[in-house]
Order: C-alpha cells, then sequence, then structure tokens
C-alpha cells in the first residue's frame, strides 16, 4: 500500500507512512499535545494524494 512517507529528518519520530485510505479528522479538543508538523510541500503532496484518492 502506498502512502505519503514522513521521515526522522523531517522532525517524525521514526520514519513513517501517511496511508491514505486511513486518513481521519478529529476535533481539537482530543489533541493532547503536538508532536511535529510538517512542511508547506509534504501538506501539499497530503493535499494532492486525498485528491487523488477522492476521484
Amino acid at each position: 500500500m502506498k502512502g505519503v512517507p514522513l521521515l526522522k529528518k523531517e522532525g517524525a519520530i521514526k520514519d513513517s507512512v501517511i496511508k491514505m485510505n486511513y486518513v481521519f479528522t478529529i476535533s481539537e479538543r482530543m489533541i493532547e499535545k503536538i508532536l511535529f508538523s510538517v512542511s508547506e510541500e509534504k501538506r501539499d503532496l497530503i493535499k494532492k494524494e486525498s485528491v487523488k484518492r477522492m476521484g
């Protein structure tokens, strides 16, 4: 299964993959702390892959 890679050098705790078929939203109240943020380029890639999966 393909996804969008998140790498340690980008701030992730360990090399990971965002699997686009497991993306969901949660309310802000459910977030206890922010672990890291992704670059604008990575956010654009995530958006592009999301749109591609939605058809």
